[in-house]
């Protein structure tokens, strides 16, 4: 008998989301049977957040599986996410990193790679025909990037996640040794490298409608064909992101047999060649240089094309989904929920039909009375971090009581035993006592290295990352060394970085989280790192970023809010 499967809504705007769903469709034809939520045994999302449009008991009694689009560890800083990690029976990671980055938060996940389709993305032979046709130097070494570089409602500021400043960083060092290029732009929200660029006297072309202002969302997205010929027209693509869940960029590269220097995230681990990966900005320069000199990456597009064709196209996503289906009744996990599992129509829609209403006619809300349950003078850290919230509590008219008819438990280092519900948040900083933890309770933590540390010490309550403003440590100057094997130095990191002062730190860690481009890492020895730091203080500091006091208080609204 097929499974009664229900596949929640992609992101509506024919992106990636919606191509997960199209392919996950195609792959589990014959395979299952597409039912309403109300019906079915399998909930099954390519976009983890849309289970929020389920009522929660229906999430509850079916068995769920749902597509990360993005690494857990950006989602566990994510207020959402605290509930996610309660709805979900089996994550799907879409790379090796995504995929190790569930086991160490202790979340049950599966394997099965970003897939693009080989029709759509291809090697075109005639190079020159192409560059003549989008008006780009026939001759000229072209370097690409076609992210989106800014945010749709500030179209100025550089797209944290896509390291734009971080392209411009690496391009102004090439220039700066003499080494002619030409840089290659498309896509939507353009606006901030654009302008870049031209400051800097670098040239460049731009595929689209260049004189939008405003949000050019609706008007430079490209078509695949286009897309496709843009990239077999270009020499190196670079991807400078901070993280991501894919790129697709880096398979569709490789699928055109086009050079590819990403940064170490995601599919990038998975398909690139050692030598096609940078660690900071200085060794992308250098690769760079040594290309257009010598061709010292021509050597990579044959391995990288190799394993793209053979992990990341569309039959091996459809042969990897039919697979988990197959196997599905033989899960643990399934058979405890189906064992159970009834289903009653008629009033499970009503209850859908009820919440959908809720959702649609009432906004979330702050409680207006929380329990204020923390014991100042046991932890300096945790009293900063608590009068931080006390404070922004206080600043939204919220009301404090000891009563445990409150709407939400707000606590730290507890003064009275608490009672573990659905709206108690616990604050914990490094080095917390786990004797002091409520069973429970979602923990609120600064890093996800924090995280991490519960995680190896079996606690399994809900978590979530909240980076509170911090002050900076301006004993020195220097770079800060985080020493090996030093798991609690987060928030020495968040005062180092809010000075100014880039991080060296051991290989392995998710303190890279925090610190990103701010800081180098090493393996035994960081006297390297150290040195290379010292040189490139300046360009670190540039790409540090302290904790943002309103980012903050949105995350914690979102956090608590009913």
């Amino acid at each position: 008998m097929r499974l009664k499967v229900h596949h929640t809504a992609g992101d509506g705007k024919g992106w990636a989301l919606d191509e997960d769903l199209r392919q996950i469709r195609l792959a589990l034809h014959g395979v299952v049977k597409e039912v309403s939520a109300t019906r079915a045994q399998v909930i099954h999302a390519p976009f983890w957040q849309n289970l929020a449009m389920v009522e929660p008991s229906i999430l509850r009694r079916a068995f769920v599986i749902a597509h990360a689009d993005n690494p857990p560890f950006f989602y566990v800083k994510q207020p959402e996410f605290a509930a996610g990690q309660g709805w979900v029976d089996l994550w799907v990671a879409r790379s090796r990193e995504a995929l190790e980055q569930f086991h160490a938060l202790n979340l049950p996940a599966i394997y099965i790679p970003y897939t693009i389709d080989p029709s759509l993305f291809f090697p075109i032979e005639d190079k020159k025909k192409i560059r003549s046709e989008f008006g780009i130097p026939k001759d000229a070494y072209v370097i690409s990037n076609f992210h989106r570089d800014t945010e749709g409602g500030d179209l100025r500021t550089p797209k944290f996640q896509k390291a734009p400043e971080l392209m411009v960083s690496i391009l102004k060092r090439v220039r700066d040794a003499g080494v002619p290029f030409h840089v290659l732009l498309a896509g939507p929200r353009r606006h901030w490298i654009r302008e870049e660029l031209a400051k800097e006297g670098i040239p460049y072309t731009f595929v689209g409608k260049a004189g939008v202002e405003g949000d050019d969302f609706g008007v430079n997205i490209l078509s695949r064909e286009r897309l496709n010929k843009l990239y077999n027209a270009t020499d190196l693509y670079v991807i400078p992101s901070r993280w991501e869940g894919g790129p697709q960029s880096a398979m569709e590269a490789a699928a055109c047999r086009c050079k590819v220097l990403s940064a170490p995230i995601g599919v990038s681990l998975d398909i690139l060649e050692p030598s096609s990966i940078f660690q900071f900005a200085r060794e992308a320069a250098s690769q760079i240089m040594e290309d257009i000199r010598s061709g010292v990456l021509n050597s990579t597009i044959e391995p990288q094309f190799e394993r793209w064709q053979k992990s990341h196209t569309t039959p091996v996503m459809m042969h990897a989904l039919r697979d988990l289906y197959n196997h599905l009744p033989e899960n643990e996990s399934f058979q405890q929920k189906i064992s159970d599992f009834r289903t009653s129509p008629f009033f499970d829609a009503w209850e859908q039909a009820k919440f959908t209403l809720r959702r649609r006619t009432s906004l979330p809300r702050l409680p207006k009375v929380v329990r204020w349950n923390h014991l100042p003078g046991q932890n300096t850290d945790l009293d900063e971090i608590m009068a931080w919230v006390r404070q922004t509590l206080e600043m939204w008219k919220v009301s404090f009581t000891n009563s445990t008819e409150a709407e939400c438990d707000i606590v730290g280092w507890t003064i009275q035993d608490g009672h573990s519900r659905r709206n108690t948040f616990q604050f914990v900083v490094p080095g917390f006592p786990v004797e002091k933890l409520l069973p429970g309770a979602t923990l609120v933590a600064p890093s996800v290295q924090d995280i991490l540390n519960l995680r190896s010490l079996d606690i399994s309550n809900p978590a979530f990352v909240l980076s509170t403003p911090t002050k900076p440590d301006i004993q020195s100057s220097d770079p800060l060394i985080v020493h090996k094997g030093d798991r609690n130095a987060s928030l020495r990191i968040f005062r180092a970085l809010a000075a100014g002062r880039p991080v060296i730190y051991p290989n392995g860690f998710a303190y890279r989280e925090q610190i990103f481009w701010a800081g180098l890492t090493y393996d035994e020895d960081p006297s390297v790192a150290f040195q290379t730091a010292i040189s490139d203080q300046i360009e670190l500091r540039q790409q540090a970023k302290s904790n943002d006091p309103a980012a903050a208080q949105h995350a914690l609204r979102k956090l608590i809010s009913i």
